[in-house]
């Protein structure tokens, strides 16, 4: 009978040895990164770190409801936290402001 898949291809040893060239994309691709993701101007001043946040969770807010898919429980949970801060942020931004 002749066999009409071919066999996969055999795994090399050299493949499978730590070698230079393996703990290097390793290093590079696999293990977290030294620096932060963000990083915060440290001139920042105190409003301007409110107006930012206020901003962020504000696009969090409408990034989440623009979503067509339904919202499971823990979904909601996170929604419902982000609105919570950012109408505390919201809050507090008013207190800064001169009436």
């Amino acid at each position: 009978m002749v066999k009409v898949t071919p066999d996969p291809p055999a795994f090399h040893k050299a493949l499978l040895s730590d070698s230079d060239a393996t703990r290097r994309a390793i290093d590079r691709y696999l293990k977290e990164p030294d620096a932060p993701p963000f990083t915060v101007d440290d001139d920042l001043s105190f409003e301007d770190a409110l107006a930012h946040a206020a901003e962020l969770l504000h696009c969090a807010v409408a990034t989440a409801q623009m979503s067509a898919e339904p919202l499971n429980d823990a979904q909601r949970t996170v929604m419902h936290l982000v609105e919570m801060s950012k109408v505390v942020v919201d809050r507090a931004l008013d207190c800064l402001q001169p009436r």
